[in-house]
């Protein structure tokens, strides 16, 4: 049986990224997802790394607008279809700093998710979509 290569994630960009963002909002945490290094706000995810690029989550204009600038791509982890609340960045760690605009509206467009989902309760039968208070 063969088996597919395991993608090995860039952790010291991650590092480098989430040290960029952490340094102006604290209340930030590391954490995985899907075996990606990444970020949350409570539980909602902000931003991860997938190999050596970084994928962000923002609002779906937003998203496209980067896009369209050229300045990001789609986001299709592990062959998916692109997401139009996603984008991916590639950058080398030491250049981080020149994206951290991005990750912070990353971080704010989780944190409002975060929001949202406390001024109603989350059905009774995913008690885990309720978000951790900071």
């Amino acid at each position: 049986m063969k088996t597919e290569p395991r993608l090995l994630h860039d952790v010291g960009l991650f590092d480098a990224v989430f040290a960029c963002v952490h340094d102006k909002d604290s209340s930030l945490r590391a954490g995985t997802m899907f075996g990606c290094p990444a970020a949350f706000v409570g539980a909602h995810l902000a931003f991860c790394v997938y190999g050596s690029g970084i994928g962000i989550k923002l609002p779906a204009e937003r998203a496209a607008t980067l896009v369209d600038a050229g300045r990001a791509f789609a986001f299709q982890p592990y062959g998916r279809s692109a997401m139009r609340e996603w984008v991916e960045i590639r950058i080398p760690r030491e250049r981080v700093g020149e994206i951290a605009s991005v990750l912070l509206e990353a971080v704010d467009y989780a944190r409002d998710h975060v929001s949202h989902a406390g001024s109603s309760a989350p059905p009774a039968s995913a008690p885990h979509a309720q978000p951790g208070r900071h």
